[in-house]
């Protein structure tokens, strides 16, 4: 539904919605009593002429559903069936402002991200709603230019663009028709379904006292190497390391050069590599509502960026004096205690640990008797916030705004050329800080210059110029080097253009230049940017607290992304502010990540302090038989979830479903927000108490115990207790769940054996799907295999495995494949067979229920079959 004041109305895609070509619809209409009644048989639209913008009293649209019910709606009706939306991310969010109802389908309340004044908007609501309908306001985005490879804004006021679905209650048609309308899923390169390993999150500042400290020279690049070997000494797959913002050499200020604490950054590319790891780097675009320095003028491309930008090199000083030695410290300065201090350092490290109350730092400076015109002191950062006087008068310092550190004070008036000049800095200490308190000029420089600090180094993505020159002379080295991906660490403030959702452009920026950079699917972690978002997957839902209930809300939280479309969330697992947590909490955790979209361990750890506290052998040999256990699982499962990618992107479907998606008519299906579908298979229900109980409601069905192979009747709810590295997931009876053989990383075996798991009586069916797992255009034929498998019971009893003959080829694909079947929750069987004959040698283990029977290897093009009783 389309409205313009001036009768020009919009054909072009916009950056939102990028079908406008739809098939012809028979439509019939007719003016009747001043309305023009338009209707397609499916529906009918109701318009008042003459009366302007379209409003609840002008505009109506009516519809009748499958079961006869009639509907309509009107401009701004209130959807009180929605079943929710996602929020732009869950930074900060904790007991206090999460939900209190226990079912956490609401946003958070007055959650803020710190720092950046920002209150986090609620949800906009989702697409799936038991009113059978979803709006989508489309009418400020701006429109994608005539070849549809930029934006420009949209001309003229007062213009309404809207979209109206109406489904009832097929959830999965509009699903469907939403990807026809913004755009589907795309394939995501199969490496980042591996586990991530996350570290390096702190700040590296050259020359600063912090850089200077044994611990800090400690944790670099050998330090890593070690970690990560630790971890393949320990068995423990992963796929991805991703690197905070320690790699940056000017932390807050920007920098793409590499931090002194990786001399030999391609070394250490190529030895991951060679290891299987993939690496991912932290980037800083912008923050909302701050002025953030994007590139550090100290930076070794700034030059050639400013050059490009068509902004000029800032002015160099052609006066300094350091200030940095020489301050003294008091915490009484009536009294007349002073004592040396270092600028740098806190003044907790400087023998003054429990002191929280006024600081004074006082220096002495003598100018000579000629000075410039103009003279500024520079201060570097000041923890909280600091009064300046000088020879007894009080300097307004400039105004800053995280994570700016440096101020400047024009002290000219106030300063004697020729003589000794007093300089007094109060500083008041940050009594909110988290973690230990860390007060004073703990930054430089101290210096007094001739010249004003420059502005600084911004880039406006929606600016294409400025676009190309930040990917290409920032990020296309370190691409062509060996960075697999970007995290997009903010977005928010990297956008000027109006109406234009600068998460969502900002995810473009870097998803399409990836891309285009490598020749291969590319993959970021952003932040949500609304409708669209799934084309630019993964979304990185930020700064959480390690709190049992924030566990909760992201079980929900990631079923309810199912709801607009977002199949890939990532989580901070284990959270993020919060240290050493409880093993029971830590977990938990891990173990809704390995039945998660993305499993990535991180936290807001200082690791050159304490080190990495969410790797395993933090909680001992149990915490490393812990990790191995579920990140060997999610490594085996990747087959599976790899061919639900394949659907996501195919049939637009997500990989996590809440259960209502599966089962729309079923009341009890809407009643459990922490449990989902993972695939159509398997059904996930996360232990989210320390107590290890969990209430379960299992669908209408037979299903089988995933871990214990024992039988569950379905239809009904039931609470159990599970230890605490055991976590409840079910599977449809009948179903056949494909897996790989244990490896350091998902993509170091090919399928050349496959493992195959039938879970109890029932029929089932699984196409299993494979390609390169990197390569662009992957739905033409001569890229892509597809495997069918299907498991039926006859009346008497017997079972029947088929695995047809593979259809489809892909560059690599193995012309043989071995199998281990696994047959999980029957009773023993008499015999198996294979093709007619006997299977020979088999295994059962009367614990789990479950026998066991490796097959040679064989043609894919060979039809099996494999029966037993």
């Amino acid at each position: 539904m389309e409205y313009s004041p001036s009768a020009k109305f919009v054909d072009a895609p916009s950056a939102v919605v990028l079908q406008r070509d739809w098939r012809a619809v028979p439509v019939t209409s007719r003016e009747e009593d001043g309305w023009l009644i338009a209707t397609s048989g499916a529906l009918t639209v109701r318009y008042r002429l003459k009366s302007g913008p379209f409003t609840h009293a002008n505009l109506e649209v009516s519809w009748t559903d499958g079961s006869g019910r009639p509907h309509s709606w009107h401009p701004g009706d209130v959807d009180s069936g929605n079943l929710g939306g996602l929020t732009y991310s869950l930074d900060n969010i904790a007991t206090a402002n999460l939900p209190q109802d226990g079912r956490d389908l609401e946003s958070p309340v007055d959650d803020s991200i710190p720092g950046i004044d920002l209150v986090l908007p609620r949800a906009q609501p989702g697409l799936l709603s038991r009113s059978g309908w979803a709006f989508i306001d489309d009418s400020a985005t701006p429109l994608l230019d005539a070849q549809a490879s930029w934006v420009e804004p949209r001309t003229g006021a007062g213009g309404q663009d809207w979209y109206l679905l109406a489904y009832g209650r097929d959830y999965r048609r509009v699903l469907g028709e939403y990807a026809q309308l913004c755009g589907p899923v795309p394939m995501i390169p199969r490496f980042v379904l591996g586990p991530m390993i996350t570290d390096f999150n702190f700040e590296y500042f050259p020359g600063s006292g912090e850089s200077q400290r044994p611990e800090f020279r400690r944790y670099e690049q050998r330090y890593l190497m070690r970690e990560v070997a630790r971890m393949r000494a320990d068995r423990i797959p992963f796929d991805t390391l991703v690197l905070d913002f320690a790699w940056h050499n000017y932390g807050w200020d920007g920098g793409y050069d590499w931090s002194p604490l990786f001399p030999r950054p391609l070394e250490l590319m190529r030895w991951l590599h060679e290891r299987g790891v993939k690496l991912s780097l932290n980037d800083h675009p912008g923050y909302i509502h701050t002025d953030e320095s994007i590139l550090s003028y100290n930076d070794s491309h700034a030059a050639e960026v400013l050059a490009a930008l068509g902004r000029a090199a800032p002015a160099k000083p052609s006066f300094e004096l350091d200030l940095s030695r020489g301050f003294s410290f008091s915490t009484d300065p009536g009294a007349g205690h002073w004592q040396p201090i270092r600028i740098g350092l806190s003044w907790e490290e400087q023998g003054h640990a429990r002191y929280r109350g006024v600081g004074w730092y006082r220096t002495w400076v003598d100018l000579p008797p000629q000075v410039p015109q103009k003279l500024f002191l520079y201060v570097g950062e000041v923890r909280k916030t600091y009064r300046l006087v000088v020879n007894g008068q009080e300097v307004t310092p400039s105004r800053i705004h995280w994570p700016q550190r440096l101020t400047y004070s024009d002290i000219t008036p106030y300063v004697t050329a020729g003589a000794r000049n007093e300089i007094l800095l109060r500083v008041e200490p940050d009594v909110e800080a988290q973690g230990e308190p860390r007060d004073g000029i703990v930054l430089g420089p101290v210096a007094i210059r001739d010249v004003a600090p420059p502005a600084r180094i911004y880039f406006d993505l929606s600016d294409r110029s400025q676009a190309d020159v930040f990917m290409r002379e920032l990020h296309g080295p370190l691409m062509s080097q060996g960075v697999d991906f970007w995290w997009v660490d903010g977005g928010s403030g990297s956008v000027d253009m109006p109406g234009l959702n600068k998460q969502l452009w900002t995810n473009k920026v870097y998803y399409d230049f990836s891309e285009q950079h490598t020749g291969k699917r590319a993959f970021i972690l952003g932040r949500y940017g609304d409708w669209g978002s799934e084309r630019y997957p993964g979304y990185f839902t930020g700064d959480t607290y390690s709190e049992w209930p924030v566990l909760a809300y992201e079980v929900a939280f990631s079923a309810r992304g199912g709801n607009v479309l977002v199949p890939y969330i990532s989580h901070d697992i284990g959270g993020f502010h919060g240290k050493r947590i409880d093993f029971d909490l830590y977990a938990r955790w891990i173990e809704f990540g390995a039945f998660s979209g993305i499993l990535r361990m991180h936290s807001a750890h200082e690791n050159p302090r304490e080190g990495n506290l969410r790797m395993p052998w933090y909680y001992g040999q149990r915490g490393v038989e812990l990790m191995r256990r579920y990140f060997t699982l999610r490594t085996q499962l990747i087959p599976y979830i790899y061919t639900y990618a394949w659907r996501a992107h195919r049939e637009s479907l997500p990989i996590l479903e809440p259960l209502y998606l599966e089962y729309p008519d079923v009341e009890e299906a809407y009643r459990h927000p922490h449990e989902y579908f993972f695939g159509t298979e398997m059904l996930v229900a996360p232990v989210l108490h320390p107590s290890g109980r969990q209430t379960i409601w299992l669908p209408p069905g037979d299903w089988v115990g995933f871990f214990d192979g024992r039988h569950y009747q379905g239809g009904r709810t039931f609470t159990a207790q599970y230890a605490v590295e055991d976590t409840p997931v079910f599977v449809r009876a009948g179903s056949v769940i494909p897996a790989q053989r244990p490896s350091e990383y998902s993509d170091a075996r090919p399928l050349a054996a496959l493992i195959l798991d039938v879970y109890g009586s029932g029929d089932g069916r699984f196409e299993l799907y494979e390609d390169d797992g990197e390569s662009l255009g992957t739905d033409a034929e001569g890229q892509h295999a597809r495997t069918l498998l299907t498991h039926a019971v006859s009346a008497d009893g017997r079972h029947q495995l088929v695995i047809e003959p593979t259809e489809g080829a892909y560059p690599g694909e193995p012309a043989l494949r071995s199998y281990e079947l696994r047959l999980h929750g029957a009773a023993r069987p008499s015999s198996i067979s294979v093709n007619g004959a006997a299977a020979g040698h088999w295994v059962w283990d009367a614990a789990r229920s479950t026998a066991s029977v490796e097959i040679a290897s064989r043609s894919i093009r060979e039809r099996l079959d494999i029966e037993w009783r």
